[in-house]
């Protein structure tokens, strides 16, 4: 149960770390849009 819910945990900060990378990206894309 405990493993259950590290992966569980593991699996939402991976998944709230990549959503937060492509944020960046797509922001850091649409200033250089912007830029050009």
């Amino acid at each position: 149960m405990a493993l259950a819910r590290r992966t569980r945990q593991i699996a939402w900060f991976i998944a709230l770390w990549l959503a937060g990378v492509a944020c960046v990206a797509a922001v850091a894309y649409f200033i250089r849009l912007a830029i050009n």
